[in-house]
Protein backbone atom coordinates (compact mmCIF):
# COMPACT_ATOMS: atom_id res chain seq x y z
CA UNK A 1 0.00 0.00 0.00
CA UNK A 2 2.48 2.19 0.79
CA UNK A 3 4.39 1.89 -2.58
CA UNK A 4 1.43 3.43 -4.67
CA UNK A 5 0.72 5.88 -2.44
CA UNK A 6 4.14 7.17 -2.76
CA UNK A 7 4.29 6.59 -6.53
CA UNK A 8 0.79 9.12 -6.62
CA UNK A 9 2.70 11.57 -4.06
CA UNK A 10 5.85 11.87 -6.67
CA UNK A 11 3.15 12.16 -9.33
CA UNK A 12 1.32 15.14 -7.98
CA UNK A 13 4.33 16.71 -6.85
CA UNK A 14 6.49 16.43 -10.07
CA UNK A 15 3.23 17.55 -12.13
CA UNK A 16 2.89 20.45 -9.22
CA UNK A 17 6.84 21.33 -10.07
CA UNK A 18 6.11 21.22 -13.97
CA UNK A 19 3.35 23.25 -13.85
CA UNK A 20 5.59 26.17 -12.14
CA UNK A 21 8.06 25.52 -13.88
CA UNK A 22 5.85 26.42 -17.13
CA UNK A 23 4.08 29.20 -15.37
CA UNK A 24 7.91 30.81 -15.01
CA UNK A 25 9.08 30.01 -18.35
CA UNK A 26 6.08 31.57 -19.95
CA UNK A 27 6.63 34.72 -17.79
CA UNK A 28 10.06 35.06 -19.75
CA UNK A 29 8.63 33.84 -23.53
CA UNK A 30 7.50 37.46 -25.72
CA UNK A 31 3.94 38.37 -26.07
CA UNK A 32 3.78 39.39 -29.13
CA UNK A 33 5.97 39.59 -32.73
CA UNK A 34 5.98 43.42 -34.84
CA UNK A 35 7.15 43.80 -38.27
CA UNK A 36 7.17 47.30 -39.35
CA UNK A 37 7.73 49.11 -42.69
CA UNK A 38 7.74 52.66 -43.25
CA UNK A 39 9.27 55.85 -45.83
CA UNK A 40 11.69 57.91 -44.12
CA UNK A 41 12.31 61.74 -44.52
CA UNK A 42 16.03 62.87 -43.19
CA UNK A 43 17.03 66.43 -42.24
CA UNK A 44 19.25 68.22 -44.04
CA UNK A 45 23.29 68.19 -43.03
CA UNK A 46 24.13 71.50 -42.40
CA UNK A 47 28.04 73.08 -41.81
CA UNK A 48 29.94 69.70 -43.31
CA UNK A 49 31.98 69.09 -45.95
CA UNK A 50 29.38 70.53 -48.98
CA UNK A 51 28.02 72.95 -47.26
CA UNK A 52 24.26 72.02 -46.91
CA UNK A 53 23.34 69.06 -47.85
CA UNK A 54 20.15 67.32 -48.58
CA UNK A 55 19.23 63.66 -48.55
CA UNK A 56 16.13 61.85 -50.70
CA UNK A 57 13.38 59.80 -49.09
CA UNK A 58 14.49 56.36 -48.16
CA UNK A 59 12.48 53.40 -46.13
CA UNK A 60 13.11 51.91 -42.67
CA UNK A 61 12.42 48.52 -41.23
CA UNK A 62 12.43 47.11 -37.37
CA UNK A 63 11.61 43.70 -35.83
CA UNK A 64 10.38 43.81 -31.94
CA UNK A 65 9.32 41.24 -29.36
CA UNK A 66 7.62 42.33 -26.90
CA UNK A 67 5.94 41.85 -23.40
CA UNK A 68 2.77 43.06 -22.70
CA UNK A 69 3.54 44.33 -18.81
CA UNK A 70 -0.66 44.73 -17.60
CA UNK A 71 -2.63 47.62 -16.91
CA UNK A 72 -6.07 48.54 -17.02
CA UNK A 73 -8.97 48.08 -20.18
CA UNK A 74 -8.07 51.61 -20.84
CA UNK A 75 -4.38 52.10 -20.53
CA UNK A 76 -1.75 49.39 -20.55
CA UNK A 77 2.13 49.04 -21.33
CA UNK A 78 4.50 47.03 -23.32
CA UNK A 79 8.32 46.95 -22.87
CA UNK A 80 10.26 45.62 -26.31
CA UNK A 81 13.41 44.88 -27.70
CA UNK A 82 13.63 46.06 -31.30
CA UNK A 83 16.19 45.80 -34.44
CA UNK A 84 15.64 48.62 -36.52
CA UNK A 85 17.04 49.06 -40.23
CA UNK A 86 17.01 52.57 -42.19
CA UNK A 87 18.38 53.15 -45.71
CA UNK A 88 18.25 56.75 -47.65
CA UNK A 89 20.73 58.33 -49.77
CA UNK A 90 22.25 62.17 -50.54
CA UNK A 91 20.36 64.17 -53.27
CA UNK A 92 22.03 63.66 -56.60
CA UNK A 93 22.14 67.42 -56.70
CA UNK A 94 23.89 68.25 -53.54
CA UNK A 95 26.17 64.76 -53.95
CA UNK A 96 28.02 67.18 -56.47
CA UNK A 97 28.84 69.83 -53.40
CA UNK A 98 31.10 66.63 -52.13
CA UNK A 99 33.64 67.07 -54.85
CA UNK A 100 35.48 63.37 -53.71
CA UNK A 101 31.86 61.91 -53.17
CA UNK A 102 31.11 58.69 -55.09
CA UNK A 103 28.24 56.76 -53.28
CA UNK A 104 25.04 58.55 -52.23
CA UNK A 105 24.21 55.56 -49.72
CA UNK A 106 23.64 56.17 -46.26
CA UNK A 107 22.04 53.89 -43.52
CA UNK A 108 21.74 52.93 -40.17
CA UNK A 109 21.47 49.68 -38.04
CA UNK A 110 20.02 49.99 -34.56
CA UNK A 111 19.18 47.81 -31.20
CA UNK A 112 16.32 49.67 -29.26
CA UNK A 113 14.81 49.36 -25.83
CA UNK A 114 11.19 50.75 -25.96
CA UNK A 115 8.54 51.66 -23.39
CA UNK A 116 5.23 52.17 -25.31
CA UNK A 117 1.60 52.86 -23.80
CA UNK A 118 -1.64 52.20 -25.17
CA UNK A 119 -5.01 54.24 -25.11
CA UNK A 120 -7.84 52.46 -25.66
CA UNK A 121 -10.87 54.33 -27.19
CA UNK A 122 -12.84 50.84 -27.46
CA UNK A 123 -12.13 47.35 -27.73
CA UNK A 124 -10.31 47.70 -31.23
CA UNK A 125 -9.62 51.65 -31.05
CA UNK A 126 -6.36 52.65 -29.64
CA UNK A 127 -3.84 55.58 -29.66
CA UNK A 128 -0.20 54.40 -28.99
CA UNK A 129 3.00 56.54 -28.02
CA UNK A 130 6.20 55.74 -26.49
CA UNK A 131 9.95 56.19 -26.34
CA UNK A 132 13.30 54.22 -26.85
CA UNK A 133 16.81 54.38 -26.38
CA UNK A 134 19.62 52.44 -27.56
CA UNK A 135 22.60 51.47 -29.48
CA UNK A 136 23.51 52.18 -33.26
CA UNK A 137 25.93 49.59 -34.61
CA UNK A 138 26.04 50.77 -38.28
CA UNK A 139 25.50 54.91 -39.20
CA UNK A 140 27.03 54.82 -42.56
CA UNK A 141 27.31 58.13 -44.76
CA UNK A 142 29.22 56.80 -47.95
CA UNK A 143 29.22 60.36 -49.52
CA UNK A 144 31.83 61.52 -46.83
CA UNK A 145 33.81 58.46 -46.75
CA UNK A 146 35.46 59.00 -50.16
CA UNK A 147 39.08 61.00 -50.82
CA UNK A 148 40.47 62.61 -48.18
CA UNK A 149 37.49 62.35 -46.11
CA UNK A 150 36.60 59.92 -43.79
CA UNK A 151 33.42 59.06 -40.77
CA UNK A 152 34.37 58.64 -37.46
CA UNK A 153 32.73 57.08 -34.43
CA UNK A 154 29.48 55.46 -36.53
CA UNK A 155 28.34 53.89 -33.90
CA UNK A 156 26.89 55.28 -30.59
CA UNK A 157 23.39 55.84 -28.82
CA UNK A 158 20.29 56.08 -31.00
CA UNK A 159 17.19 57.71 -29.36
CA UNK A 160 13.26 57.51 -30.76
CA UNK A 161 9.84 58.48 -29.76
CA UNK A 162 6.60 57.00 -31.39
CA UNK A 163 3.31 57.94 -31.85
CA UNK A 164 -0.02 56.49 -33.63
CA UNK A 165 -2.92 54.46 -33.97
CA UNK A 166 -4.03 51.19 -33.62
CA UNK A 167 -6.27 48.91 -34.56
CA UNK A 168 -7.12 45.19 -33.40
CA UNK A 169 -8.50 43.41 -35.65
CA UNK A 170 -9.72 40.63 -33.30
CA UNK A 171 -8.02 38.12 -31.06
CA UNK A 172 -4.04 38.83 -31.34
CA UNK A 173 -3.47 40.99 -34.69
CA UNK A 174 -2.93 44.15 -34.18
CA UNK A 175 -2.24 46.44 -37.28
CA UNK A 176 -0.90 50.25 -36.14
CA UNK A 177 -0.16 53.60 -38.29
CA UNK A 178 2.17 56.03 -36.66
CA UNK A 179 4.93 58.51 -36.91
CA UNK A 180 8.41 57.84 -35.61
CA UNK A 181 11.01 60.24 -34.58
CA UNK A 182 14.55 59.10 -34.69
CA UNK A 183 17.83 60.36 -34.16
CA UNK A 184 21.47 58.46 -33.38
CA UNK A 185 24.53 60.87 -31.60
CA UNK A 186 26.46 63.23 -34.74
CA UNK A 187 29.05 61.30 -37.24
CA UNK A 188 32.21 63.19 -37.12
CA UNK A 189 33.71 63.64 -40.67
CA UNK A 190 37.22 64.70 -40.12
CA UNK A 191 39.45 65.53 -43.79
CA UNK A 192 42.91 64.33 -43.29
CA UNK A 193 44.37 66.99 -45.51
CA UNK A 194 42.66 70.14 -43.80
CA UNK A 195 43.02 68.98 -40.71
CA UNK A 196 39.34 69.67 -39.58
CA UNK A 197 36.46 67.75 -38.22
CA UNK A 198 32.90 68.78 -38.96
CA UNK A 199 29.68 66.85 -37.63
CA UNK A 200 26.36 65.03 -39.50
CA UNK A 201 24.24 65.66 -36.68
CA UNK A 202 20.34 64.97 -38.42
CA UNK A 203 17.14 63.09 -37.35
CA UNK A 204 14.93 61.16 -39.39
CA UNK A 205 11.46 61.26 -39.49
CA UNK A 206 9.31 58.40 -40.73
CA UNK A 207 5.22 57.67 -41.47
CA UNK A 208 5.18 54.04 -40.69
CA UNK A 209 3.03 50.95 -40.55
CA UNK A 210 3.37 48.00 -38.25
CA UNK A 211 1.46 44.09 -37.63
CA UNK A 212 1.59 42.72 -34.79
CA UNK A 213 1.10 39.17 -33.91
CA UNK A 214 0.20 37.76 -30.18
CA UNK A 215 2.58 34.58 -29.54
Amino acid sequence: MRTPSLLIATLLLGTSAWAQGEEENDSYWPDYFQLSLGGVFTEDASGVPGGTIGFDPGFSTGMALGWDLGGSETLDYDFEVEAFFQSFTVDETDLLAIPSAVNDDAKTFALMFNGLAHLHFTPQYALYGGAGVGYAKENHYEAWDSGSLQTNDSDGLAFQARLGFEYNFGGSYDVQLGYRFFKTEPVEVEDTLAGTIDEIDVAQHSIEAAFRWGL
